[in-house]
């Protein structure tokens, strides 16, 4: 019981929702970009949120499955095909033996994830299915995916009866708004900006260049200046520590981020916004608007809180099927 990589895509690689405890050692957490679409695509597949699952690009990577098994796609809409014939996002889909699912046309969004029913085989490195590409441990092999690489599943012919369960395309219009900027609450060195560049990242917008990766996006807009120039003594950083590179332009940095980095560190985007950034494609323009820590904590436990009903749903669901 497997999948067979046809064709391997742009980045596509295993990924769960990351490594911890071993930031004090050098190692981030890495993880999916995207932590709400990788959770809800292994909650619709019937899966706790542990599971691997598969994080691909576009053009996405095709791939053929050895035995029946039952799936979900969400995050972003790549156009998903199941022997040329479309299928629903963020609800799970059965696919018969030697199924071939395909992606035709990226519609929107940056990254999509296939979760699959009972989890798919992946090398656990520090307790984490992730993939480390620059140690080459973790996921498969340590590296991505590659034509005819076979990932074993542990799927089971297990059919739904025409009942269906999905997310509401409501709440993903909601948590996936990319007209609303990004929020972000004031970083330890944004007070050695001066007023123009403190006045400039709020109100002007900034463009994802194509320099952008798993590691950061690399911005590009109106340069931002220090009041004087100083040096920094490296300081921890995160997924979403916005920095100011000396060349006045900005980096966020993303889910494979380094543990420390000495550039200034003017904002962090909110955790409840980070799928949504995630989601968001080279050339994509964004704006910041500054929150409180308090705001920045309550939207993430609304976000816990719409995971855990999914969770609660899901479960449900498939107690009862």
């Amino acid at each position: 019981m497997s999948i067979k990589i046809l064709k391997p895509g742009i980045c596509s690689t295993i990924q769960d929702l990351g490594r911890t405890g071993y930031r004090s050692i050098g190692v981030g957490p890495g993880g999916a970009m995207d932590f709400f679409a990788a959770t809800t695509a292994n909650y619709l597949a019937g899966n706790d949120e542990h599971q691997p699952v598969i994080e691909m690009h576009f053009p996405a990577a095709s791939s053929c499955f050895t035995t029946p098994a039952l799936i979900c796609i969400a995050g972003a809409n790549f156009d998903a095909h199941i022997n040329e014939v479309p299928i629903e996002m963020y609800q799970p889909v059965f696919v018969e033996k030697n199924a071939v699912l395909s992606f035709k046309k990226n519609i929107s969004g940056a990254r999509v994830y296939l979760g699959v029913y009972k989890g798919m085989e992946a090398e656990k490195w520090l307790g984490s299915y992730s993939t480390h590409l620059k140690i080459a441990a973790g996921g498969f092999k340590g590296r991505l995916l590659q034509k005819d690489d076979i990932i074993a599943i542990n799927a089971e012919s297990h059919l739904l009866n025409r009942k269906k369960i999905r997310i509401s395309p409501a709440v993903l219009k909601t948590l996936y708004n990319h007209q609303s900027p990004l929020r972000c609450i004031a970083g330890p060195q944004c007070f050695l900006l001066n007023a123009e560049s403190q006045k400039n990242i709020l109100q002007t917008a900034f463009t994802i260049s194509n320099q952008s990766d798993r590691m950061g996006y690399r911005l590009s807009g109106n340069n931002c200046y220090l009041q004087t120039p100083v040096e920094l003594i490296s300081s921890p950083v995160t997924f979403g520590t916005v920095q100011l590179l000396p060349n006045g332009q900005l980096i966020i940095l993303m889910a494979d981020h380094q543990t420390t980095g000495g550039y200034p560190n003017i904002a962090t985007i909110i955790a409840a916004d980070l799928p949504r950034l995630a989601q968001l494609p080279v050339n994509s323009q964004l704006h910041f608007e500054l929150v409180s820590l308090q705001h920045a904590e309550e939207m993430l436990l609304s976000t816990h809180q719409l995971l855990a009903e999914i969770k609660t749903g899901c479960e449900n669901f498939y107690a009862n099927h």
